[in-house]
């Protein structure tokens, strides 16, 4: 076997220590002046295997609390293009994943009338200044949060309307396709593009995650036949969700 550093060396007996079950799930780990002194080693050496052991997902770190071993819950997986489908029941999609996933959700939403930036101007093909509801949402399922978004709609289209504020109202909770079909301006289409990054302070903080773990990133637009009502960016942590996607095809031509 090949000489290995010194931090390779206690990152593998802290590794081993969490497979063979002497540290569990969601266990606290010593602090760094205790694993200097039971290692006999410096604190960097200490940083670097810790460090090694956060890249492979085994820990994580909560500022003010130590570092943990990281519990290995099942994924989420985010079905498209089904969750948009109709349903028998109207409620948002993250309802449903929780319900399939066996899992309590509680949805902190606040709504806001504002002004599109250029941004969202245009995303929703409107021009800067005109008015649109933003609403932020954070979704938890089992006290664990698993998404933060922050969505616009058109104000126009829904003014005046039983969906004008998304958090209140006979359609407060339902989902996208429900609530824009009892205005009767159906949802023909959604778009989504996905990229991955690293969270920002605030978004580690809101999501509850060490700031190494990366984020699925989803702008999800949204379409009536007249073009854009809703534009949405959802964060996802990578480590909380799978994404599923099914590519329906055309009926192939028989010869």
């Amino acid at each position: 076997m090949g000489w290995k550093p010194t931090y390779a060396i206690i990152a593998e007996r802290i590794r081993r220590q969490i497979t063979e079950g002497q540290l569990t799930p969601g266990s606290q780990l010593p602090s760094e002046r205790e694993l200097c002194d039971e290692h006999a080693v410096s604190a960097t050496t200490i940083r670097r295997a810790l460090a090694e052991l956060k890249n492979l997902g085994l820990l994580e770190s909560h500022q003010g609390r130590g570092v943990f071993v990281r519990e290995g819950r099942r994924p989420l997986i985010r079905y498209a293009p089904h969750r948009f489908w109709p349903q028998d029941h109207p409620q948002a999609s993250y309802y449903r994943e929780a319900e399939t996933a066996g899992r309590s959700v509680d949805v902190m939403a606040e709504s806001v009338r504002t002004t599109a930036s250029e941004r969202v101007a245009e995303w929703l093909g409107i021009e800067v200044g005109d008015a649109v509801v933003q609403v932020t949402y954070r979704i938890t399922m089992d006290g664990q949060p698993v998404s933060s978004s922050v969505c616009w709609e058109v104000a126009r289209i829904t003014d005046g309307t039983a969906i004008a504020d998304p958090t209140s109202g006979p359609h407060a909770g339902a989902g996208l396709v429900a609530r824009y079909a009892a205005i009767g301006r159906p949802i023909t289409g959604i778009a989504e593009v996905i990229s991955a990054r690293m969270p920002s302070t605030a978004e580690a903080q809101t999501l509850d995650i060490p700031s190494g773990t990366p984020l699925f990133v989803i702008e999800q637009t949204a379409h009536t036949a007249s073009g854009p009502v809703q534009v949405s960016e959802i964060a996802i942590p990578a480590d909380r969700y799978r994404l599923s996607y099914d590519m329906p095809m055309p009926s192939p031509t028989e010869e």
